[in-house]
């Protein structure tokens, strides 16, 4: 899944918001996180966050419903598939919020730009940049458009060098299936919010965070 749907599944599960997104930036172990000879030593709370943000990658990856919706995409971009249908998802999250969420999303985002400013860890350039813009322009809720999809699609296509060229037809096949990609997403999500409530739970049971309280 994608940065809406991580922060919101965190919101579900009372799991941390920023150690949610951190899941995205934070690889191997998580305990002590070294990098460019910053070392930081991560709390519980951020770590259950991130803990819960790879468990719900591999429950999206392994879902049946996505399973079967890779299959459909065109051959000469199922390699991305993975990535298009995360990012369409954060989209189709925002238009069907009310589904799932009493809070508001503009409010949720308030919430975790307090939490993204007030946290100084360091992780990675590339983090820094993005909590930066993020601070800025606050553009998470640009995913209410289905064009920021697009933007998406192209700044991964930047950054792997255009070694794998697929923006322009991955949001051509998304906007022409929207139905059924909508329709499957509808299907999956109350699944996904089972899952992070319950694995949230679990988490915060497990020795690892017995120690300090999240």
């Amino acid at each position: 899944m994608n940065y809406i749907a991580h922060i919101n599944l965190a919101n579900c599960g009372d799991s941390h918001l920023l150690g949610n997104f951190l899941g995205d930036f934070v690889k191997g172990d998580v305990k002590t996180w070294t990098k460019s000879g910053h070392n930081e030593t991560l709390s519980s709370a951020i770590l259950s966050g991130i803990k819960l943000h790879r468990k719900i990658d591999s429950y999206t990856d392994s879902h049946n419903i996505n399973v079967e919706l890779r299959k459909v995409f065109p051959r000469s971009i199922r390699r991305m598939s993975g990535v298009v249908i995360d990012i369409y998802f954060d989209h189709l999250l925002c238009v069907n919020w009310d589904c799932f969420n009493e809070q508001s999303l503009p409010n949720l985002l308030d919430d975790f730009y307090q939490e993204l400013a007030s946290n100084n860890i360091y992780i990675s350039e590339r983090y820094q940049q993005v909590k930066n813009s993020l601070i800025k322009h606050q553009w998470l809720i640009n995913y209410q458009t289905n064009t920021s999809c697009l933007n998406a699609y192209k700044q991964i296509e930047h950054r792997l060098g255009k070694r794998i060229e697929f923006a322009d037809i991955a949001f051509h096949f998304v906007s022409k299936n929207h139905e059924l990609l909508n329709d499957q997403f509808q299907s999956f999500y109350p699944d996904l919010i089972d899952f992070a409530k319950k694995e949230s739970k679990n988490i915060k049971n497990t020795p690892l965070y017995k120690d300090e309280p999240c």
